[in-house]
């Protein structure tokens, strides 16, 4: 018997709310998305930070009180502005890790401190930043916009497509493609990529999606032993099974919604982290983020009430609010 499954008709309600949403334009204008230099620099770019953007709960930046996924854009902003080597090929591929490591320390030292830097995992990252450098250098010529051309814009192409030749990297080996995906979202955001067969993307999975799922019933945990790991956030060996049905649930709810499969994360992603984390909106009348994660992304005119909130189980089940994501150690996400 299945520890999980997803709910089809949870999953359709979720969409029908959605299908009266949009997304602010405002969202895909920030500065990240629209970066001042040439189009090589650009997927280099998408390219590093979504291949070292995982389990970042340490990173913060406080002056600037940006967190996650929010400083990780300003670090490589600010790491373009300032000709960091990090973006450099050639210096990856030429230096160890400990040598990349010290230069990750400097792009995320938050004030003149190198010891402010709060970026953790950091011989990972650097690692992972090394094999990209070499793995761009060795079978592209360094260019990241000549592996794009290979790809003939396909995530399947004999071969060659996105989804064919990223998981040769550490940073991209999970099978559910969540980075690949964020990686190929981020270009295409930004206006520099398509991708030719999107009937075949794997819908972004990260761990505050996994959580608002759950809670409002479109993930239904059915195993009475998994149901207690997950409300007391003990470690898991595993979280295959829940994320294969998050992504079962969101292709219903994009499907119903009428929105694009990648525009789901853009709905998800920032209500996970403001209005459906350690505080719920539903319940606490108040959201993680100031500003709302969820109110910057999409367009709304007041934000007092969660929109999910008439069809959410854990607005008004106990069952469902305690649940919690599921406590892995990856680099997937």
């Amino acid at each position: 018997m299945n520890k999980v499954r997803h709910n089809e008709d949870k999953a359709i309600e979720v969409g029908r709310i959605l299908a009266k949403l949009n997304i602010r334009s405002s969202f895909y204008e920030r500065p990240f998305l629209r970066l001042k230099t040439d189009a090589e620099t650009k997927f280099r770019v998408y390219l590093f930070a979504a291949g070292i953007c995982h389990q970042t709960y340490t990173l913060y930046h406080p002056a600037k009180d940006l967190y996650g996924w929010d400083f990780m854009e300003y670090a490589f902003i600010r790491m373009l502005e300032n000709n960091s080597p990090l973006l450099d090929t050639r210096y990856l591929s030429t230096h160890d890790v400990q040598e990349i490591k010290k230069e990750l320390v400097l792009a995320f030292a938050y004030d003149s401190e190198v010891s402010s830097c709060n970026l953790d995992r950091l011989d990972e990252r650097a690692r992972m930043l090394q094999e990209m450098g070499v793995w761009l250098e060795v079978n592209f010529g360094g260019s990241a916009l000549e592996f794009l051309r290979s790809t003939g814009q396909r995530l399947y192409y004999h071969g060659k497509g996105y989804y064919e030749m990223l998981p040769a990297l550490e940073a991209f080996q999970d099978p559910m493609k969540k980075k690949a995906t964020f990686f190929l979202k981020l270009a295409r955001d930004a206006g520099v990529l398509d991708i030719l067969d999107k009937d075949r993307l794997i819908p972004i999975m990260d761990y505050h999606m996994q959580r608002v799922l759950m809670r409002l019933g479109c993930v239904e945990i059915v195993d009475k032993d998994l149901y207690q790991s997950l409300v007391e956030r003990k470690p898991l060996p595993s979280d295959v099974e829940i994320r294969n049905a998050a992504i079962e649930a969101m292709r219903i709810i994009a499907a119903s919604s009428g929105h694009d499969l990648l525009v789901m994360n853009d709905f998800f992603w920032p209500h996970g982290r403001s209005c459906c984390n350690e505080t719920m909106l539903c319940r606490d009348k108040v959201c993680e983020k100031n500003p709302c994660s969820f109110f910057v992304a999409v367009e709304l005119q007041e934000h007092r009430h969660c929109v999910f909130e008439t069809v959410c189980k854990a607005a008004k089940e106990e069952h469902y609010a305690r649940l919690w994501q599921p406590v892995v150690d990856t680099h997937f996400y």
